[in-house]
């Protein structure tokens, strides 16, 4: 890969030092010069030590941008470490690159999202304007669950950067508001978010598996108000459901017994079909029996939608994952990709240890990647981006030259 390398180290040592040592020693001759950007995953274990850990392997790679974030679990390579202590860190040099960090505090919020500009006045991204740096190529967001408008964020950003696809998770180490720890550059808070605006000579391209497999055919909103979907298809919502359930196959009963139904709303309604990639999942929450309703946990439902139940459980999942893979093999090879995983996916999904990273080998071939398991994942369905749960988000890095598409263009 001309110019761009990538970087990736992973460590199970519960002892700060230790562990550092043990990452630093990993990472010890995979770049040839120095790192443009440094990013750092780490448990709970190393929560009190994150800043000064983050800080010393930015200072020893000479980053110029360094992240760090608390986690539930960590991976690297093919391995996934749920359980115990983790450490993950993923560095990349890379030339013609431009990296511009950003953090959001909880005070930034109210201005963030009444403003009709978005984040124009925290990111700027008009290439018209005085002064401004280019439009991102793609935004890595990582962010506390706890005091984050998350939906709201993620908006400001598509307000800003329209088509810009922004991939991260959220701080999955904590249980209560202050527990997380993210780091930015030297200054560590226990709140909002942080990330980077990723342009210049570089391509991003995403997939996100959200882990599911339609089931029954596609549906029509006849009628909703706001989440709540009221008919299908002229019908009673509850009356469709019941309809669809009763024609599953046993095994898809057993796996709606187990996992519940889901609703998979058309992104694109332009197509002609509707496959892999092209639902946003959400889940039911909430019935009106009498009524024939259901409330979904999606805000922007509207008539006029089309809608496709779906089940999910391991093997979809792999298969689902397995599938959007097959497009990143369009794109030549890459030098390096993060994954934000579900802390719902790993072996409380597959009933077993490193699937998702194993995954991402088998169809990338062997490269540095790093991520962590998040308690929300953000990433784009189409050319949105929402956040997400049950979800692998990936983001894969390639060399801008001779890292085209078949048809030129970049997934997302």
């Amino acid at each position: 890969m001309a110019g761009m390398q990538c970087a990736a180290a992973l460590s199970d040592l519960s002892d700060s030092d230790s562990a550092l040592r043990h990452v630093l020693d990993q990472l010890d001759g995979q770049l040839a010069g120095t790192a443009k950007l440094v990013t750092v995953f780490a448990t709970e274990h190393h929560r009190e030590h994150l800043g000064q850990m983050t800080d010393s392997l930015g200072a020893i790679l000479g980053a110029e941008a360094t992240l760090g974030i608390t986690c539930g679990g960590v991976l690297g390579g093919v391995q996934e470490l749920e359980d115990g202590p983790g450490l993950s860190v993923w560095a990349a040099s890379m030339p013609g690159v431009t990296i511009r960090p950003f953090r959001y505090e909880l005070q930034d919020w109210p201005q963030i999202c009444q403003s009709p500009n978005g984040l124009a006045d925290y990111l700027e991204t008009d290439p018209e304007a005085t002064g401004s740096a280019e439009i991102p190529v793609a935004i890595m967001l990582m962010a506390d669950p706890f005091t984050t408008p998350q939906q709201e964020l993620v908006s400001a950003f598509q307000k800003t950067a329209p088509g810009v696809s922004i991939i991260g998770g959220m701080a999955s180490a904590a249980q209560q508001p202050g527990d997380n720890r993210l780091v930015l550059n030297g200054t560590v808070s226990h709140e909002g978010a942080i990330g980077v605006a990723i342009s210049g000579e570089v391509r991003v391209d995403c997939t996100v598996s959200q882990g599911c497999r339609p089931i029954g055919k596609p549906f029509v909103i006849t009628k909703a108000d706001r989440n709540v979907i009221q008919k299908l298809g002229g019908r009673n919502a509850l009356a469709v459901v019941h309809e669809v359930l009763e024609s599953l196959d046993e095994e898809d009963h057993n796996l709606v017994a187990e996992n519940a139904i889901f609703v998979g709303r058309v992104i694109n309604e332009y197509k002609d079909c509707f496959g892999r990639g092209d639902f946003l999942i959400r889940n039911i929450i909430g019935v009106d029996e009498d009524a024939g309703y259901m409330g979904i946990g999606d805000p922007h439902i509207r008539v006029g939608q089309t809608i496709q139940f779906q089940v999910r459980d391991g093997y979809s999942a792999v298969e689902d994952f397995e599938l959007l893979l097959e497009a990143q093999k369009l794109h030549g090879s890459a030098a390096g990709a993060l994954l934000f995983t579900c802390n719902g996916r790993g072996k409380r999904m597959f009933t077993k240890h490193h699937v998702d990273a194993n995954l991402v080998q088998a169809a990338l071939g062997e490269l540095p990647l790093a991520g962590f398991f998040a308690m929300g994942e953000i990433g784009p369905v189409d050319d949105q981006t929402f956040i997400h749960g049950h979800t692998a988000s990936l983001m894969v890095f390639r060399d801008l030259t001779g890292a085209e598409s078949l048809n030129g263009t970049p997934d997302c």
